[in-house]
């Protein structure tokens, strides 16, 4: 390029920057009648590339429509608490508000409006990166602001740091690299309540009771017990050196394991007397349904003929696995739950998959207030269908749903993005699942009185509830010589003695001996 090119060039350049520069100051804090520019805020940078991200995500996914001014100002708010509150001074003005710190004033104002309001944002961020002067990085500030923006939406949705989000992952996925035990915390001790067969911890000759003294050369004294889970999990093929003490023998053991992919357990089945089968589901994992495959064929070998499905501190999880699970209850095409996002074009059905169920055979569902999401879905379902009884106290009532978004830098968000209902049109996040049968601690009368328009799904006669008393059935069993304990308990037994000798999947038939069984308990 010659000479005169590149003066002319250069000169093009310098209108440019002159041009940009000439509309920064809208952008620029006051102070006093004086507009300083903020060293931070330099052209062609990645700043508040995450933030963007998450709120592009919002935008365009959220379940509700954004409430961008409440939005940027939780954002806003938890920026400062991380900058640290007591360094500014907060006030309104007729324009909007102010912040002041120690060497500059920054005005703002927020409204309804996207574009705007993340242009105020912008403002008081790179105010407080200028009043930072060491104490907190743009990352801090921008993690910040995206974890108040995500709060501010609903319980469910949430920011997820790398760590988390990889942790959540794993969870759902049902599989993670560990050594196969399941370890609880007893008098501040931690301590092997049981291995996994065939898992490293297992093949070792570890044994329950066993208590941990060190991981990896390090004490775990007063460590509590999800720090010591994050210990020992890892990536698969890796190694973790445990010393554990053996109570029985008095004698400290160390062993050196290597990590293996574990897939965990979220369906128990066993056999209980009359031919009826017990399945309890944890969680709804992606192993979930396979696993409920399992206990299933093993039932049919069994010569099984009505099932206790008990869904009770189940906090849920995927929500095509609960469909699976309902599935195999339901005849095929019966629909087991929908959901309806932000537009009306954001409607789902979900149907029963399976040509070959258990359609027929009778079913009791045992929830409780811990029992939650897909848990809601399966029971939710089984109920509408006017097959399932449902046994225990009023579900959770969590009827939203949350898809898990991974963020380019490696982090999530955990976002409602729909809410689901039940076949027949109940939002579960009002109401959750309430059963026919109640299994409470004490009566409460004002529940009672309200029960009494529980509808009966399967003929739409409106039919009370029933309520029992915890304490009453324990001494109906006790009387009897049914032995209780924490594995079967009385809700346990109550469903036990509803589905002997039942054949049919009925729920009016079902109810009617519940209802016998329940006049004889009543003290």
């Amino acid at each position: 390029m010659c000479r005169s090119n590149v003066k002319r060039f250069l000169g093009v350049l310098g209108a440019v920057f002159l041009a940009v520069i000439l509309v920064l100051p809208a952008g620029f804090p006051k102070i006093g009648n004086s507009l300083v520019p903020y060293a931070h805020a330099g052209f062609f940078n990645q700043d508040l590339e995450l933030f963007n991200e998450v709120v592009d995500l919002i935008a365009e996914k959220y379940v509700y429509p954004p409430d961008y001014k409440k939005l940027f100002s939780a954002a806003i708010n938890e920026m400062i608490n991380k900058a640290g509150q007591d360094g500014f001074v907060l006030r309104k003005t007729s324009g909007g508000n102010s912040i002041k710190g120690n060497k500059h004033e920054v005005l703002y104002d927020l409204n309804y409006d996207q574009a705007h309001d993340l242009a105020s944002f912008k403002k008081v961020y790179y105010f407080l990166l200028d009043e930072a002067q060491g104490r907190y990085s743009k990352q801090d500030l921008e993690v910040a602001a995206t974890v108040g923006i995500m709060n501010s939406l609903d319980p469910y949705s949430q920011y997820l740091d790398k760590s988390a989000f990889d942790k959540s992952m794993r969870d759902t996925e049902g599989k993670y690299g560990g050594l196969g035990m399941i370890v609880t915390q007893k008098d501040d001790k931690l301590m092997i309540v049981k291995t996994m067969k065939n898992a490293p911890a297992y093949r070792s000759g570890i044994l329950s009771d066993d208590i941990f003294i060190k991981v990896n050369g390090q004490s775990v004294e007063g460590m509590q017990i999800h720090d010591l889970a994050e210990m020992l999990r890892g990536y698969p093929n890796t190694k973790v050196t445990v010393s554990l003490l053996r109570p029985s023998e008095n004698k400290e053991k160390t062993y050196t394991l290597t990590r293996e992919i574990i897939s965990i357990e979220t369906v128990n089945y066993e056999t209980l007397d009359n031919q009826i089968g017990y399945v309890k589901i944890s969680s709804f994992s992606k192993q979930t349904n396979d696993q409920l495959k399992e206990a299933l064929d093993q039932a049919k070998r069994d010569g099984i003929k009505a099932f206790i499905l008990d869904l009770r501190d189940n906090p849920g999880g995927l929500l095509n696995q609960s469909v699976k699970v309902a599935s195999h209850f339901l005849y095929r095409g019966r629909m087991i739950v929908y959901t309806q996002g932000r537009r009306k074009s954001d409607y789902k059905e979900y149907r029963a998959h399976y040509k070959k169920s258990l359609l027929h055979m009778p079913v009791v569902v045992l929830v409780n207030r811990h029992s939650a999401s897909a848990s809601e879905i399966v029971a939710g379902a089984l109920r509408d269908s006017g097959k399932a009884l449902i046994i225990g106290e009023n579900s959770y009532g969590k009827g939203s749903v949350q898809t898990i978004f991974r963020i380019s830098d490696g982090s999530g968000l955990r976002l409602t993005t729909s809410k689901y209902f039940t076949p027949s049109g109940i939002d579960i996040t009002e109401h959750g699942i309430v059963p026919e049968i109640k299994i409470v601690k004490e009566i409460d009368p004002r529940e009672v009185a309200a029960d009494q328009n529980l509808v009966d799904d399967q003929n739409g006669v409106q039919t009370p509830s029933i309520q029992l008393k915890e304490g009453d059935l324990q001494k109906f069993f006790k009387e009897n010589g049914v032995v209780l304990d924490e594995s079967h308990d009385s809700s346990l037994r109550f469903a036990h003695m509803v589905l002997k000798n039942l054949t049919i999947a009925n729920k009016k038939q079902t109810l009617d001996k519940a209802r016998e069984i329940a006049a004889n308990i009543h003290y």
